[in-house]
């Protein structure tokens, strides 16, 4: 199907798989005369791979940002690409428009988009995003494409350059499944096999043999192809379980591979590890649990997105930038980011600490670890500065556990007040001491982050029957129990 304008829909039949590489250079054993689309459809280790990347990268949603300095951005979420990529058109969302690019990518190393151009709602020049199918398409020109050839039910459709997306690999694309081709026919044969066995009842392959002394040891060949016939009608197809009965000094020898013997398992698994390798997918993520540990399979989760995903992400944002962000209006400054820090934050305890221990730093302000995190700056001056309380070297009160410096409200006298916070802050510093004793250095920072809520609330309620309004005892709780965690998490770097 192919979409010409978004007022009206012209519907093509669409034609069976029909790329079938001839090549002399190209593999074809056991019969394995396949197209790459057949092969994704009949293997699944080949399937369970591909929709794996499909799966994954459709996940992670592209963002469109302008950078505004060196510590500010700001997400365009109304940007023309963010719309075009958001809706590609009234049939297909988002995620199943990247779906089946990587799906495309995973089987042909090649896919196309096509650009209906229309107008939207605001009578503006938009963009509509079409799938194209790699076995129709011909690329004219080589590396450096002159025109897109698009062959469906016998009609040829041209288009230039500047109507299509095109994503490619090395030389336009070389199917992984080719490189596969060997490891994939064995695959065949053996399943071939399985099924050959079980479909005649699971019986021991063999043959009869017969003393020399018999005096029916010599057949005519009518008689051995008579009796060749009443066997196998008889002891074939569906008669599992049944018993058969031989003529006197007859003898049956077996004569089969079991599936031990043939290493039917242990090939199973490494044409399945050889396809994670080719596709650079972590093994336990495609069902090979060997090794697999709660710990290395949290480390390759990050392998994942880094290492294995990471470079397809940027192959995209890339070609996001060359061929539909060259057709907006709007490009000053503006760039397309996927969100894998969403996939690699982990727990939200962890994203927490992870950015109190970022942010609790001399070394970066608010605004900067805000700005990783692809969030506008707050203008205020303090969150540009690092102050002393943050944990810095000048933060003498966090080293030797005394009190920080207090909050005082509009027109209190500072003596008066700190003479009355004092010893409600040393009261709380023992009991949270007492508490944490308990604990091993290490833990004592993510213990005490997890209860701080608790922190909060006690030391609040200290400091307003002492005498202090609620509004600025609530200050006051929070920034020294700040002020404690930033020893803690100190105390645990050290």
């Amino acid at each position: 199907m192919i979409v010409r304008t978004f007022d009206g829909l012209q519907a093509l039949t669409t034609p069976q798989p029909t790329w079938s590489n001839s090549s002399q250079n190209s593999l074809h054993l056991y019969g394995l005369h396949q197209a790459y689309f057949d092969i994704f459809r009949t293997q699944p280790n080949v399937r369970i791979c591909v929709e794996f990347l499909a799966r994954n990268v459709a996940h992670v949603a592209p963002q469109v940002f302008r950078r505004v300095s060196d510590t500010d951005r700001v997400r365009l979420v109304d940007h023309d690409l963010a719309t075009w990529l958001g809706s590609p058109n009234p049939a297909t969302t988002r995620f199943r428009l990247f779906e089946a690019l990587m799906t495309d990518l995973g089987i042909y190393d090649c896919a196309y988009w096509l650009k209906v151009r229309h107008l939207d709602r605001d009578g503006r020049d938009a963009i509509g995003l079409v799938r194209l199918p790699p076995e129709e398409m011909t690329v004219k020109g080589g590396l450096l494409p002159t025109e897109f050839v698009w062959t469906a039910n016998g009609r040829e459709r041209r288009f230039a350059p500047s109507e299509i997306v095109h994503f490619a690999g090395y030389r336009l694309g070389i199917s992984p499944l080719e490189t596969l081709r060997r490891i994939l026919a064995e695959e065949q044969a053996a399943g071939d096999h399985r099924e050959g066995f079980w479909r005649n009842a699971a019986r021991h392959e063999g043959v009869i043999e017969r003393e020399l002394g018999d005096p029916t040891a010599k057949w005519t060949k009518e008689q051995k192809n008579d009796w060749r016939e009443q066997w196998q009608a008889r002891h074939t197809g569906s008669a599992s379980g049944q018993v058969a009965l031989l003529e006197p000094g007859w003898t049956f020898k077996a004569e089969s591979f079991s599936a031990k013997d043939s290493e039917y398992t242990a090939g199973g698994k490494l044409r399945r590890e050889v396809c994670a390798a080719v596709y650079q997918i972590p093994q336990p993520f495609v069902g090979i649990l060997d090794h697999a540990t709660f710990s290395n399979i949290k480390e390759q989760h990050k392998n994942l997105y880094q290492d294995c995903l990471g470079p397809w992400f940027e192959m995209l944002r890339q070609e996001l930038h060359r061929q539909l962000l060259v057709e907006c209006a709007d490009t000053q400054d503006v760039y397309v980011e996927f969100n894998i820090d969403v996939k690699l934050a982990g727990t939200p305890d962890d994203r927490a600490s992870s950015m109190q221990i970022s942010i609790g730093r001399p070394w970066r302000t608010v605004n900067e670890g805000r700005a990783l995190d692809n969030l506008p700056r707050i203008d205020d001056p303090a969150l540009d500065t690092v102050a002393p309380q943050q944990g810095g070297p000048s933060d003498a009160t966090a080293k030797t556990g005394k009190p920080a410096p207090m909050m005082t409200r509009p027109g209190a006298d500072p003596g008066d007040e700190a003479e009355l916070v004092a010893p409600v802050l040393h009261a709380a510093r023992r009991r949270q001491q007492a508490r944490l004793g308990k604990l091993a250095v290490s833990e004592r920072a993510t213990a005490f982050f997890a209860d701080v809520d608790r922190w909060n609330r006690e030391l609040t309620d200290d400091l307003a029957r002492a005498g202090v309004e609620p509004e600025h005892a609530g200050h006051l709780a929070l920034e020294a129990n700040r002020v404690t965690l930033t020893t803690l998490l100190a105390q645990e770097a050290s």
